[in-house]
């Protein structure tokens, strides 16, 4: 009897952790790819980049937000599709702001 409960106990860990970990992953390699996207097609000093996060939510599932030094109220974001990093959106600012890094 306890070595089924063990093994049942080690399959559902295994359920758990197998998709964090895809997450945790994808969301990393993503970070990754936006980091050097900005700094080498984009030409952005890696010193302005204030914070490369990875977020997990709604379509698209996998995206990374983005802050910059010179605009700090400002979040953008960037995603990966058919091998391009694209920038989806950034946060809404007042009729007439004009961003810098779109």
């Amino acid at each position: 009897m306890n070595k089924k409960i063990m093994i049942i106990v080690f399959l559902g860990l295994i359920l758990i952790s197998v998709p964090v970990i895809y997450v945790q992953g994808t969301l990393l390699s993503l970070e990754n790819q936006v980091r050097q996207h900005l700094i080498t097609e984009k030409n952005i000093d890696e010193k302005t980049i204030v914070s490369v996060d990875g977020v997990f939510g709604k379509l698209p599932f996998f995206s990374v937000e983005v802050i910059f030094a010179d605009e700090p109220d400002v979040k953008y974001f960037y995603t990966e599709k058919n091998g391009k990093i694209i920038t989806l959106h950034s946060t809404l600012k007042p009729k007439g702001y004009e961003y810098k890094h779109n």
